[in-house]
C-alpha cells in the first residue's frame, strides 16, 4: 500500500495546477483593474496601484510557494479561501455601475462632483478577476478532495483533528471579528462627495455584497476547519486573511492619506480579525497522544475545553445581554432642541430580548443544565437582532432626515448588542458540534441502545406545519395601526426588515437540523425557536402602546400559532426519547 501512495503523493496534481493558472489569470484581472479607472473621468484618492496589485497577487504567490514545497493541501486552501469572498467582492464592485458617487472606496475612485459618471474598464476587469478567483477557488477544492488521503503524509495521526478542535472556536471568532470590521464605515468622512456611511446605511448594492463577504467569513472558517485536513484548513484559513487584507486594507491607507478621509475603526477591526486567522493558520503542529479527560455527565473520555466553551458560551450570552439592556435603556436620539427627542416603540422588546438571552447565558455556568440550555441559546440569540434592528431603525430614519436629531448612545449599545450577539450564537455553534462529536465518539453505542438518536419521522409534520406559520408570522405585520407601516419581509423592506429575514432562516434552520439531530438538542432548538416567536408576538403589547390605534395584526395570531406547533413538535422530539428509554 506504502508502495503506492508515496508515488502519489509526489506526483503534482494536475487539477492543482490548472486552478493555479486560474489563478494567475484571476490575479492579472484584478491587478489590471486596479490601475485603470473603474469609472470615466474617475480617479484614485491616492496612488493606490502598487498596494492593490501585491494584495491581488499575494495569494497567487503563496499557493506557488506552498506548492513547490510540497504542501499541496495548503496550496489548494489559500485558492479555496480567497475564493470564499470574491462573490462578494463583485457585488461590491458593481455599485461602480450603478451609483459611483455612493460607493466607500477611495482607494478606486474619489468623488469630486455629482456628474454620472459611466463604468469603464478597470470595473469590469476586476469583476472579471472576482470570478476568475471563484473558479480557481472550485479546481483547488476538487484537487484537495482527490489528494485529501495524501495531505501531509508525514503529520502523525490524529494531529489535524486535535489541531482543529484547539483552535475552531478561535479561529471562527476571528472570522466574525474581520466580518464585523467590513461592516463598519470604511473611512470617517465630512466631505459633501465622500458619503462614508456603514453598510447598513449604504445603497442596497453595496449592502448586498457586503452581507455576501460578511455571511462567507465565518462559514467558510468552520467549513475549513471542519475539513478533517489540517494543511488545508490552514491554506483556507490564509486565504481568507488574504481577501479580508484586499477590502480592508486599503480603506485603512485612504483613512491616513486622503485629506478628505480620515481612519474608521472598522478597517482596524477587520485587519485585526485577518491577523487572528493568520495566526490561527500559523499555529505549529501538534504532536504527541490526545489529551483526555473526565466527561462532564458521562465519565467517559471527553477533548478537554468543551467545559470551557460552554462557560464562554454562557458568558458572552450575559455580555449581550448586558449590552442590549443597555441600548434598551440609553437613548437612541439626541435632540439639539428643547424638546424631548422621540424613543424606538421597540426599546422594551430589546430589554426582553436580553433579559432572555442573559438567563439562558446563566444557566450555562450551571453543569447540569448547560446540556439542555445550549440548544435553546442556539436559537434563542436572534431574538436580540430581531429586536435590535427594529431599535435602529428610528435611528436610522432620522439620520436620512436633516433636522436637529443626532444618533444617542443607545445606537452604540445596541450595534454592540447585535455583534454580540453573532459572536455568541457562533461559539454556541462550535460547542454544539464538539459536544456531538463527543457523544458521538463516546456513547454511540449506548444512545442507540436508549433511543438517543436521530428522533422519529413523526416529527416531521408539525416540524412542517410550525416552518410554514413560523415564516408567515415574520412576514406579516403583529402590530396594525391606521398610521402605521411595519417593515416587512416582501412588503417595505427596511432595517427591522434583516432582523426578520435573519430570524426566519434561523428558525426555519433549526427545523432543518431537528429531524436530524439527538432528541433532546431537537427539543431544546424547537424552545429556543418557539421563544423566538414567542417574543415576536410580544411586539404587540410592548410595542404597542406606543402606537396610536394599535390592534392585532395577522402576524400575532400566526406567532401564537407557531409557537403551539413547535411547542407540540418539542414534545414530540421529547415523547419519542422517552419511548426509546422504556423500550
Amino acid at each position: 500500500m506504502s508502495t503506492r501512495a508515496a508515488p502519489a503523493a509526489d506526483r503534482r496534481p494536475a487539477t492543482l495546477i490548472a486552478a493555479l493558472g486560474v489563478a494567475a489569470l484571476a490575479s492579472a484581472l484584478l491587478a489590471a483593474g486596479s490601475l485603470l479607472p473603474v469609472v470615466e473621468g474617475g480617479r484614485p484618492g491616492f496612488a493606490s496601484g502598487p498596494l492593490l496589485v501585491t494584495l491581488a497577487v499575494l495569494p497567487l504567490l503563496a499557493a506557488g510557494v506552498l506548492m513547490l514545497r510540497g504542501r499541496h493541501g495548503a496550496s489548494a486552501g489559500v485558492l479555496a479561501g480567497f475564493a470564499a469572498l470574491a462573490p462578494g467582492s463583485a457585488v461590491l464592485d458593481l455599485q461602480f455601475a450603478t451609483d459611483p458617487s455612493a460607493a466607500v472606496r477611495p482607494e478606486l475612485y474619489l468623488p469630486s462632483d455629482l456628474v454620472e459618471h459611466a463604468p469603464a474598464a478597470g470595473l469590469w476587469l476586476l469583476v472579471g478577476g472576482h470570478l476568475a478567483a471563484v473558479a480557481a477557488g472550485v479546481l483547488a477544492v476538487r484537487a484537495r478532495d482527490r489528494r485529501a488521503d495524501a495531505d501531509r503524509p508525514e503529520e502523525e495521526p490524529g494531529a489535524a483533528e486535535r489541531w482543529r478542535r484547539r483552535w475552531l472556536l478561535v479561529a471562527v471568532l476571528a472570522a466574525v471579528a474581520a466580518a464585523f470590521g467590513l461592516l463598519m464605515a470604511p473611512v470617517v468622512s465630512t466631505d459633501v462627495y465622500l458619503l462614508a456611511r456603514n453598510a447598513f446605511e449604504g445603497p442596497a448594492v453595496a449592502l448586498t455584497g457586503y452581507l455576501l463577504v460578511a455571511a462567507a467569513l465565518p462559514l467558510a472558517a468552520a467549513l475549513a476547519m471542519t475539513s478533517g485536513a489540517g494543511d488545508f484548513a490552514r491554506g483556507c484559513l490564509a486565504g481568507l486573511a488574504v481577501a479580508v487584507l484586499l477590502l480592508a486594507l486599503p480603506s485603512l491607507v485612504a483613512g491616513v492619506t486622503v485629506p478628505v478621509a480620515e481612519l474608521s475603526a472598522g478597517p482596524v477591526v477587520a485587519v485585526l480579525g485577518a491577523a487572528g486567522l493568520l495566526a490561527v493558520a500559523g499555529t505549529p503542529r501538534l504532536a504527541g497522544p490526545a489529551p483526555e479527560q473526565a466527561d462532564d455527565e458521562a465519565g467517559g473520555a471527553a477533548v478537554p475545553g468543551k467545559r470551557r466553551l460552554r462557560a464562554a458560551t454562557g458568558a458572552l450570552a450575559v455580555l449581550t445581554a448586558g449590552v442590549a439592556v443597555a441600548g434598551s435603556v440609553t437613548a437612541q436620539l439626541d435632540s439639539a432642541t428643547s424638546g424631548p427627542a422621540p424613543e424606538s416603540p421597540a426599546r422594551d422588546l430589546l430589554l426582553w430580548a436580553g433579559v432572555l438571552v442573559g438567563i439562558l447565558g446563566a444557566a450555562m455556568f450551571v453543569r447540569r443544565l448547560a446540556v439542555v440550555v445550549r440548544p435553546v441559546l442556539s436559537v434563542a440569540w436572534v431574538g436580540v437582532l430581531l429586536a435590535g434592528t427594529a431599535v435602529l431603525d428610528t435611528a436610522l430614519t432620522a439620520a436620512s432626515v436633516q433636522g436637529p436629531l443626532s444618533a444617542g448612545p443607545g445606537v452604540l449599545w445596541t450595534w454592540l448588542a447585535l455583534c454580540a450577539a453573532v459572536v455568541t450564537a457562533c461559539c454556541s455553534a462550535v460547542t454544539g458540534v464538539v459536544e456531538r462529536e463527543d457523544e458521538g465518539d463516546i456513547n454511540g453505542a449506548q444512545r442507540g441502545a436508549a433511543g438517543s438518536g436521530a428522533v422519529e419521522g413523526n416529527l416531521l409534520l408539525p416540524l412542517g406545519a410550525a416552518a410554514v406559520l413560523s415564516v408567515a408570522a415574520l412576514g406579516l405585520p403583529v402590530v396594525a395601526a391606521p398610521d402605521y407601516v411595519a417593515a416587512g419581509l416582501w412588503s417595505d423592506f427596511r432595517a427591522p426588515s434583516w432582523g426578520l429575514l435573519a430570524t426566519a432562516l434561523t428558525v426555519v434552520g433549526a427545523l432543518a437540523l431537528a429531524p436530524r439531530s439527538r432528541p433532546v438538542p431537537a427539543a431544546g432548538m424547537l424552545v429556543g425557536a418557539a421563544a423566538v416567536l414567542g417574543l415576536h408576538a410580544a411586539a404587540l403589547p410592548l410595542s404597542g402602546a406606543y402606537i396610536d390605534g394599535a390592534t392585532a395584526g395577522a402576524g400575532f395570531w400566526l406567532a401564537l400559532a407557531a409557537v403551539a406547533a413547535l411547542l407540540v413538535s418539542a414534545g414530540v422530539a421529547v415523547a419519542g426519547r422517552l419511548r426509546g428509554t422504556r423500550s
